[in-house]
């Protein structure tokens, strides 16, 4: 799970066909990586790293300009300060089926893992800002900042798991409310999945949010490693995206099989996990980037104790 803000590492082209300077440098890399555990999830980062401007990637990738207005309608950055600078973090989140008051994003976006090794709200949460992808777009920096609506027991916050560290990772989601609606959010509708064909190798879109500024929607194109429709839970997807930090809770669409150009959303993104599923490589040409299906699952979130 990444969502702690980080710059994504730059990697020296394709490895493969690059000078031996670049071989040298990815080397070096690699054996930070190895020295140094926690550096190796950000430098993991699996062979797609082909992020562009949402807008000019969308042109390139034959989408249409209303999808493209209807992912900014409804994409939303959310930035917590922590109790301490490493403690923060940032990541995305999404108004999905017809409430565009709620978002929903990773429960790691507000829950950590203290000194004490136990679990805990990302304090202080009411200092935690959200942006909608339509106004970073339109404004940058002057872009409106909204709050969170929080309760005073944060028991009551809608969260699948209070471990997402720990948990199973299709738990790791909560649904967030706002304390005053963005104006012109608008949510995404969700597909009939028993009309969508997914298979190992099809082509999904992922968008996100990008290190480090965080105010710049970009979109990129990968593959679908493999998927756990089991009927425990809303199912996972396995592809070969970018998973770099910032990028928690991106949004995966499939193409609409009535209209190429209008995109579906099938899931979204949790982090990267080592031997989940069928696709079990951890290394640079397979990586692990695992996201969690929006299937009706998704949406249930069970009461805790106060």
């Amino acid at each position: 799970m990444l969502a702690k803000l980080s710059q994504r590492p730059e990697w020296p082209g394709n490895v493969e066909g690059g000078s031996d300077m670049h071989r040298r440098v990815l080397a070096i890399i690699m054996g930070f990586a190895m020295l140094w555990p926690g550096l190796s999830l950000a430098a993991i980062i699996g062979p797609t790293n082909d992020w562009m401007p949402l807008r000019t990637g969308a042109r390139q990738l034959g989408i249409s300009s209303r999808m493209v207005q209807r992912i900014l309608d409804a994409g939303v950055a959310m930035s917590c300060p922590g109790t301490v600078h490493s403690n923060g973090g940032t990541l995305n989140g999404w108004f999905l089926g017809d409430d565009a008051s709620s978002f929903y994003t990773n429960a790691h976006g507000i829950i950590d893992i203290g000194a004490d090794r136990r679990s805990n709200f990302i304090e202080p949460l009411d200092k935690c800002q959200v942006h909608s992808y339509r106004d970073l777009v339109a404004s940058g920096i002057k872009a409106a900042a909204y709050d969170l609506d929080l309760p005073k027991n944060r028991n009551q916050l809608a969260l699948a798991t209070f471990q997402p560290q720990g948990d199973s990772p299709g738990q790791d989601r909560a649904r967030l409310r706002l304390l005053r609606s963005i104006a012109g959010a608008k949510a995404l509708p969700l597909p009939d999945f028993n009309r969508i064909k997914l298979a190992v190798g099809q082509q999904v879109i992922m968008v996100s949010v990008q290190p480090p500024a965080m105010r710049s929607p970009e979109i990129q194109a990968c593959r679908i490693q493999s998927i756990n429709l089991s009927r425990a839970g809303p199912g996972q997807l396995f592809t070969d995206c970018d998973n770099s930090f910032g990028n928690s809770a991106g949004l995966y669409f499939v193409r609409d099989p009535a209209d190429p150009t209008n995109l579906l959303p099938i899931a979204l993104h949790e982090g990267c996990h080592e031997k989940l599923g069928d696709h079990r490589g951890w290394n640079l040409e397979d990586n692990t980037a695992l996201a969690i299906m929006l299937r009706s699952s998704f949406f249930s979130f069970p009461r805790r104790a106060s």
